[in-house]
This record gives structure tokens, C-alpha cells and sequence, in this order.
């Protein structure tokens, strides 16, 4: 099917070229200005040597030996193909015009150098047509991949980002449950956040960036439902700093970042700490994550990084090779830092 219509274009494109070319031919031989019988016979005749030559060209030497690189054969029948203008020539004003119009009498008037040359360039002008459409086909090719290679790609980054930890909705749920049946004046406060934070979600999902102020409300939000959670919340520090106004970023990035920091860290132990800095630095923004780990976490992680996986993924859809991410893995500490630009 694509063949064919390829093949359709390409002969309409060869039409159109040759309803130009007899077009100006007739304003050529027309001597007395009028166009006559006789000028329609004689510029057709001169078009017949030639329509044979640019179409084997066309069909048979460029798709079979040119756009194969068989080069020698290529330009073997080239000169093969403009040996048979001139005979071509004398066939169609000879033997050609008597057989269809016999009532007329023409007579070709070129030699051999000037039908040759003819020959020559129309072939030039048909080539030229001819690499034009096929760099055109070629162009159109490439936007197709890229545009499919962009759907997919959109594709997977909302894969990826619908991917959202089920746990924290009801670790969240469980807490603002257990602060409803003391009656606690939290609660309000708290289903806010998580509905703020599940509309971001919703929202947001699709979207190539968001602003990062609304980002960083998210994650705030986020922090603050966790240490709700927590006998000591003053063991979890969560700074921000810089400008973020007007800047933009992927949505629901961090959060798996951030998230990771609560899933990993022991904060029953006396020394524990989770640590979360982001900080907008002109064009970069910076992210570094510092919580300390348990053995049991510390095997968990080592086994399991699907959360990681997943952020690294997305940043190489997001970002390219435009971000850097360093994660340092201790005994008992973990650190992150991203760093990434925003618009």
C-alpha cells in the first residue's frame, strides 16, 4: 500500500512536469504566436526521445541502481541511456510522425550534440525534482519518528508518574482517622492537605512542568502529614530557600526523592534524623536528602530501588543529561543531592 502510493505521487509528480515542459515547448515552436495543429505534433514529437529517457531514468536506473549504490552500473547505463537519444529522436520524427500523421510532413531539426544536450538536461531538471521529493519524504519520516517516539515518551512519563505509593494515602487516611475520633482540631487541617495533595496529583499528572511553588507545596504537605505520624516530628527537617516563583519543573520528581527519605530512615533510634534542603540557586535547583538508615532498611534498599529506578527514568525523560544526581550510601546514613535546571 505505501508502495503504491509512493509510486502514485511520483507519477503525478512527473505529469505535472511534463505538462510544464510541453507547455513551454508550444510557446517556443508556435512561430506565428498562434498555437496550431502542427505545433501541438512537432512539440509532442520532440517530447517522445525524452519522456522514454527521464522515465527509465526515473523508475528503472535511480531505484534500482543509484538508490542501491551499485554506482558502475549506474553510470554505465547512463551513458548507455543517452546514446539512445539521438536515435530515439530520428525514430519519433521519422518513422513515429508518419505513422500517427501521415498527413503531415516534419522533419527533425536538432543533431546530435543538441538533442544530447537536451537529453542532459532534462535529466538534470527531473533528477533535481526527484531528490527534492525524496528528501521531502525523508523530512516527513523523521517528523513521524520523532512525533511517535514523542508519544512515547509521553507516554511513559505518565506511566511513570501514575505510579504514586499507595501506602502514604493510607498511612494518611489512618492518622487523620485516629485524630477525628479524639475530636483533635487537626483533623480539618489535615484532610485539606491531603486533598490539596491528591487534586495536585489529578491535575498535574499530565502536564509536561508545573510551576514549582505548587510542587513544593506538595511536598510540604507531604512532610508535614508524615510528621503527624511520628512521637518525635522535630527529627525531620524540611528547608526550602531561594526564589521559586515563575520557575518550573517535571511534577511528582521529587516526591520520590522525599518519600524515599521516610521509607528508609529509623526514627525510633535516639540518632536518628531525616533532613530534606531544597534550595533555588539562579537557574539550578537543588535538591539534597539526608536521613539515616537501619540494617534492616539498609538490606531493603540494597534489594529493592524500584522508587530510584523510576526517578532515574524520569529524569532522563525530563531532563536528558541535563541534571546530575549523586547518592552517597553509608553504614548508617544515606545522602542525595539532585541538581537540575528550571525555566
Amino acid at each position: 500500500m505505501r508502495f503504491s502510493k509512493l509510486f502514485n505521487k511520483k507519477l503525478l509528480m512527473y505529469l505535472v512536469f511534463w505538462a510544464v515542459s510541453f507547455y513551454a515547448g508550444l510557446e517556443v515552436f508556435s512561430r506565428t504566436g498562434d498555437i496550431r495543429t502542427i505545433d501541438v505534433i512537432y512539440t509532442f514529437l520532440f517530447h517522445v526521445p525524452l519522456v522514454i529517457i527521464v522515465s527509465l531514468h526515473a523508475f528503472l536506473l535511480i531505484p534500482n541502481y543509484l538508490a542501491k549504490s551499485r554506482f558502475w552500473l549506474y553510470g554505465l547505463t547512463l551513458i548507455v541511456l543517452l546514446g539512445m537519444a539521438y536515435p530515439a529522436y530520428n525514430f519519433s520524427f521519422l518513422l513515429l510522425s508518419d505513422w500517427l500523421f501521415p498527413g503531415y510532413y516534419l522533419v527533425g531539426v536538432y543533431g546530435f550534440i543538441e538533442v544530447t544536450g537536451f537529453a542532459v538536461l532534462y535529466l538534470i531538471l527531473s533528477s533535481t525534482l526527484e531528490f527534492g521529493r525524496s528528501w521531502f519524504e525523508v523530512l516527513r519520516s523523521r517528523n513521524k519518528i520523532a512525533e511517535l517516539e514523542s508519544e512515547k515518551r509521553v507516554s511513559e512519563l505518565k506511566a511513570l508518574r501514575a505510579q504514586v505509593n499507595p501506602h502514604f494515602l493510607f498511612n494518611s487516611l489512618n492518622t487523620i482517622y485516629s485524630e477525628a475520633l479524639k475530636k483533635s482540631d487537626k483533623a480539618p487541617a489535615l484532610i485539606l492537605k491531603l486533598s490539596d495533595m491528591l487534586r495536585h496529583v489529578v491535575d498535574k499528572m499530565d502536564q509536561e512542568q508545573v510551576l514549582l511553588e505548587e510542587e513544593i507545596e506538595y511536598l510540604t504537605h507531604f512532610v508535614d502529614l508524615h510528621k503527624e505520624r511520628l512521637n518525635e516530628p522535630e527529627k525531620v527537617h524540611f528547608i526550602t530557600e531561594g526564589d521559586f516563583s515563575g520557575k518550573k519543573i517535571a511534577p511528582l520528581l521529587l516526591i520520590i526523592f522525599v518519600e524515599n527519605c521516610f521509607k528508609h530512615a529509623d526514627l525510633t533510634d535516639k540518632e536518628a534524623l531525616i533532613s530534606i534542603q531544597i534550595k533555588q540557586d539562579a537557574q539550578e535547583l537543588i535538591l539534597h536528602c539526608n536521613n539515616t538508615v537501619y540494617e534492616k532498611g539498609n538490606k531493603e534498599e540494597k534489594t529493592s530501588g524500584t522508587g530510584l529506578q523510576n526517578a532515574k527514568r524520569r529524569l532522563d525523560l525530563a531532563y536528558g543529561g541535563s541534571y546530575s544526581l549523586d547518592i552517597n550510601q553509608q553504614e548508617n546514613l544515606y545522602e542525595l543531592t539532585l541538581k537540575l535546571g528550571t525555566g
